[in-house]
Formats: structure tokens, C-alpha cells, sequence
């Protein structure tokens, strides 16, 4: 999430860049919550001071020997009530507004490095490194790779189904060993390559999908344990970064190089009629990332 503090000292900047995203992005909304929300957190702060003069106004009558039941300390009891209420009835505004303004804040996305060329769409990127042939375009002779994993038997969507629904496939002999195989390739590249192992909870907060973006933007595409708020993971980059959630890392401190294998699970709910065989999409899938 954006730092609220960055965008209102400078709002033309930020703008600026969140337009070369090329999204409908506004941070004016913002700013006006921003800016009623801060005026009240003034008057509160008015009302504070007001109240704690009060206090001691209250505490001196007394010590000068004056009843509870004196109309003076009557008079600043009430007066002192009605300035706990009003000031209360400001706390549950601002309160309202800040939701509105995390709500606004939550959607926009990272600003963009100076050193990254702006592109209207994937035509415009620039290419910087290329491996491998180039892709062969499809043979209507070739079979799909879904038909030739149930051929030779490493791919079973049927039994899959019968466990549990659509969109769920299980690897057999050969199929779960190319798999293991491939995962232990991919996990010891990157560990020579100098990043450190990490196998992460698979189920996480609503903190730590907030603070990777992935909520509330993508809450229908995820599985969420509701008795326990908790949420199985769309992919281990959630439970990775959060491993750093919360802590201010000094430039000393970086680049930190992690990766992980793990299971990773997606709802999928946007995607019916796509991609609806094979491998592409299930609800269950593993990624070393």
C-alpha cells in the first residue's frame, strides 16, 4: 500500500507516475478524505485538551474544599460529558474515514522505477534476454498434453474429479516422479544461484494477502477458511514477503534472495470456460517460486 504520507506531499508527482501504468488511477478522493480526516483528528485534539483542562479544574474546586453537588463542579461535569461525547462522535468519523481511505489506497499499485521504459501494452516491451528456439506454432497433428499424460497413464482427471471436483488432476508413477523431479531441479538452480531455501506456512493471514496486494482485489479468487481467518495460499510469494512484513530492511540488509516450493491454491472464479483442460488453471497446483 501506498504511504499516505508520500501522496500528500507530493500529489502531482505520485499522480504522474501511477498514470504511466496506464490505469484509471485518482488520488484526488484521497486527498479530500485525507484532508477531513485530519480536520477532525484537530477538533479532536481540541476537545482533548479541553477535557483534560476540565479534569483539573474539577481536581482544584475539590481541593479547595468544594462538593461534588456545587453548581461549579456540576456545571464542569456536564460541560465535560458533553466534550466526551461530541469527541467520541469525531473518533467514530475519522474512524469512517480512514476505512474509506485504506480502501482507495489498497487498489493503486507500486510506483514505477525511473529506469523502466513505459509501454502502452506487452508489444512495446523491450527484450533483454532470450533463450531457446522461437515458438513453433501449433501442429493440429500434435495432441494436446493433457491427452498424452492420460495415454500414457502419468495423468488421471477423472479419479482427481471423483476425490474431490473440476479443476483438480492427480500425477501418477512417471507423471509424480517428472514432477518431483522438475520441483528438486528448480529448488537446487536457485539454491546454488545463492537464494535460501524457505518452506512457509501454507495458510496465512488477511494481513499478510493485504499487504501483497492480493486483497482485496482478488478475495473471490482465493479459498479462506472461515472459522479460523485463515487462507490458503494463491502463491508462496504471500507467506515470503510477509516473512519481512511490518520491518524497515536498511539498504545493507538487501537484496534478500529467497525461493520456495510449495502447493498453491486459486478459486478460479473468474475463469470458467478458459483454459478448462489440463494443467492450466487447476484449483491445486505446486510452484517453486
Amino acid at each position: 500500500m501506498l504511504d499516505l504520507k508520500l501522496i500528500r506531499e507530493n500529489p502531482q508527482a505520485v499522480q504522474e507516475s501511477l498514470n504511466l501504468r496506464g490505469g484509471n488511477y485518482e488520488i484526488e478522493p484521497i486527498l479530500q478524505l485525507d484532508k477531513q480526516q485530519r480536520e477532525l483528528e484537530g477538533k479532536r485534539s481540541q476537545l482533548q485538551a479541553r477535557s483534560n483542562e476540565i479534569a483539573k479544574l474539577i481536581g482544584q474546586k475539590r481541593k479547595a474544599g468544594l462538593p461534588l453537588e456545587s453548581p461549579e463542579v456540576h456545571q464542569l461535569q456536564a460541560e465535560g460529558n458533553a466534550v466526551g461525547t461530541e469527541s467520541n462522535e469525531l473518533q467514530a468519523q475519522e474512524k469512517e474515514l480512514k476505512a474509506q481511505i485504506e480502501a482507495l489506497l489498497l487498489p493503486l499499485p507500486n510506483l514505477p522505477d525511473k529506469s523502466i521504459p513505459i509501454g502502452k501494452n506487452e508489444d512495446e516491451n523491450i527484450l533483454i534476454r532470450q533463450w531457446g528456439d522461437e515458438y513453433i506454432p501449433q501442429n493440429p497433428d500434435i495432441l494436446p498434453h493433457w491427452e498424452i499424460g492420460e495415454k500414457l497413464g502419468i495423468l488421471n482427471f477423472e479419479r482427481a474429479v471423483k476425490i474431490s471436483k473440476a479443476r483438480f488432476v492427480t500425477l501418477v508413477g512417471a507423471g509424480a516422479a517428472l514432477e518431483r523431479a522438475i520441483i528438486q531441479f528448480m529448488l537446487d538452480r536457485h539454491i546454488k544461484a545463492g537464494y535460501v531455501e524457505v518452506i512457509p506456512p501454507l495458510l496465512v493471514n488477511t494481513e499478510s494477502l493485504t499487504a501483497t496486494g492480493q486483497l482485496p482485489k482478488f478475495a473471490e479468487e482465493s479459498f479462506k477458511c472461515e472459522h479460523d481467518d485463515l487462507w490458503l495460499i494463491p502463491t508462496s510469494e504471500v507467506p515470503v514477503v510477509n516473512l519481512y512484513r511490518g520491518e524497515i530492511l536498511t539498504a545493507e540488509q538487501l537484496p534478500i534472495y529467497h525461493c520456495s516450493f510449495t502447493p498453491c491454491f486459486r478459486r478460479e472464479a473468474g475463469s470458467y470456460g478458459k483454459d478448462t483442460r489440463g494443467l492450466i488453471r487447476l484449483h491445486q497446483f505446486n510452484k517453486v517460486e
